[in-house]
């Protein structure tokens, strides 16, 4: 389908049904962010246009994705400013790959040789020469 063909069927779709056209959208990669950034204003489609804009920027599109996401922040709803920050913290996590220096490493693990349990019993014990 035409990816306009796409956006108004999601936009008429009930809101129960709207997520199913979510990865057909995104499909279209800076078409499809371009597309529902209108829809970030929206009380009723701004939780579908965050989802389709963080699942397109996922799929490589990730630095348009997150520049129309930050611009449009001062517009969105109150209430969907959770799914924003999501949005945001997935994309952030596709675009900072893990390097060598910040990668956790693993230690093995130290044995401490603890020496006060001795004196804590009961049984006397030999010194060792």
């Amino acid at each position: 389908m035409e990816l306009l063909a796409l956006l108004n069927e999601a936009e008429t779709a009930s809101p129960m049904h709207r997520i199913e056209w979510r990865d057909r959208i995104a499909a279209h990669g800076a078409r499809a962010i371009d597309g529902v950034r209108p829809w970030l204003a929206s009380p009723v489609l701004a939780a579908f246009a965050i989802r389709v804009i963080e699942r397109a920027g996922t799929n490589g599109d990730a630095p348009h994705a997150t520049q129309v996401l930050r611009s449009a922040r001062s517009r969105m709803p109150p209430a969907v400013r959770g799914d924003l920050g999501w949005a945001l913290q997935r994309l952030r996590a596709r675009t900072q790959p893990i390097s060598a220096a910040s990668a956790p490493t693993t230690r093995p693990p130290t044995t401490l040789v603890r020496r006060e349990r001795a004196y804590l019993s009961t049984v006397a014990r030999r010194r060792a020469r």
